[in-house]
């Protein structure tokens, strides 16, 4: 469980968010009674600002720091929204199919759209026209920060406007059963009718992709409340018109029945006012502890399996002393195209280390020998 410096202001924050998306009008009372330095680094922490400072307003005046974090989040919804419109156009004009993901459809669910924020778009790209792809992002300004390395490619601009533009929906090596599952997915998309080479997923292929989509983040640094949120929204705007028997079909075949259901339940018994068993808050606190962007702790929590013994640990250090053959491909394929440069690479990575990064070397033996079990990831078992 998070400690309770974190979960007074967290539970604050679900409180006004929970006012927000569903309309109602927060309590004077109770939001006189929080502690705002604290709330606003949790709204900002969990990307939350924009949703919550809009129920708050309508309680109480804004403090300076939180009427700042709902200004910033708006600007950059908004810049976000000229850019996209135009690299959409730009997509158009040059033939290339394209399939917005994410954010860019979730943010319509919501009662303001700038109430979701974004960190990144992203955007399901022809993957045989990555290249021409790449000429459109850098033509309307962007910086080429990562191509033809991992499933998306990263572009940025200044102000934090970011776009990954994605190949494939997920990595073949991170999540093998999910990239199968996805490798097709154009096959299923329905054509949009307001233009000529836009795409989007029928309802049932969207939940079953934020499902997986989630699933990844919650296995590998974590996730957080927004992620919850999401789903949350998600069902409030399409559930009953869910067709479930092929939800529960699909969900089968990718082993996420169990985790989809608690997940459901979590995320609307938590922003719908209702009483949480202990149980769920167990559950709901991963999602508080893991940020938006998640945690490296979640990282080497995942990596040893949630197990402090030192066999475990003794692994952990194996692993990362010796990487697989996927991640060395995926990170150093020149070591990897060329097997007689790998035992140079082994001596040669820990003194670039040292030189490099030495305080991140530090921190992560510092938190493997710290490490114990956690008892709040049970949503996925």
């Amino acid at each position: 469980m998070v400690d309770n410096n974190t979960i007074k202001p967290a539970m604050d924050l679900i409180y006004l968010v929970s006012c927000a998306v569903n309309e109602v009008i927060p309590d004077k009372k109770i939001c006189s009674q929080m502690d705002m330095p604290d709330l606003c680094l949790c709204m900002r922490r969990h990307a939350l600002s924009a949703a919550a400072a809009c129920a708050l307003e309508q309680a109480v005046e804004l403090p300076d720091d939180i009427k700042e974090a709902k200004y910033k989040a708006f600007r950059r919804a908004s810049i976000q929204n000229i850019e996209r419109g135009q690299i959409l156009a730009s997509l158009e004009k040059q033939g290339i199919w394209y399939l917005p993901l994410k954010g860019i459809v979730l943010k319509e669910y919501y009662p303001v759209t700038a109430m979701r924020e974004m960190s990144d778009n992203d955007i399901l790209c022809d993957s045989a026209r990555m290249k021409d792809v790449r000429s459109v992002m850098e033509g309307l300004g962007f910086e080429c920060k990562s191509f033809g390395k991992i499933h998306h490619d990263v572009y940025e601009k200044p102000l934090q406007i970011d776009f990954e533009m994605h190949r494939s929906l997920f990595e073949q090596t991170e999540a093998p059963e999910i990239y199968s599952y996805f490798e097709n997915i154009k096959d299923k998309l329905v054509k949009d009718s307001g233009n000529s080479f836009g795409y989007h997923m029928t309802d049932e292929d969207m939940y079953i992709y934020l499902i997986c989509h989630l699933r990844n983040h919650y296995l590998s640094m974590g996730t957080g409340l927004r992620s919850l949120l999401d789903i949350y929204m998600f069902g409030k705007r399409c559930g009953e018109k869910l067709d479930r028997d092929y939800l529960d079909a699909e969900l089968r075949k990718l082993g996420l029945t169990e985790f989809e259901q608690k997940l459901r339940i979590l995320s609307e018994k938590t922003f719908s006012f209702k009483e949480l068993s202990d149980e769920e808050l167990n559950m709901l606190s991963f999602f508080i502890d893991s940020g938006s962007h998640g945690t490296m702790e979640n990282i080497m929590m995942f990596m040893l399996g949630n197990d402090d013994s030192g066999k475990a640990k003794s692994k952990y250090i194996l692993k990362r002393v010796f990487p697989s053959r996927e991640d060395l491909k995926r990170d150093h394929p020149v070591v990897y195209s060329h097997k007689a440069l790998y035992p140079l690479w082994l001596a040669y990575r820990p003194i670039r280390g040292v030189f490099t990064h030495p305080k991140g070397i530090v921190k992560e033996v510092k938190r493997l020998k710290n490490f114990k079990k956690k008892d709040n990831t049970d949503i996925y078992k």
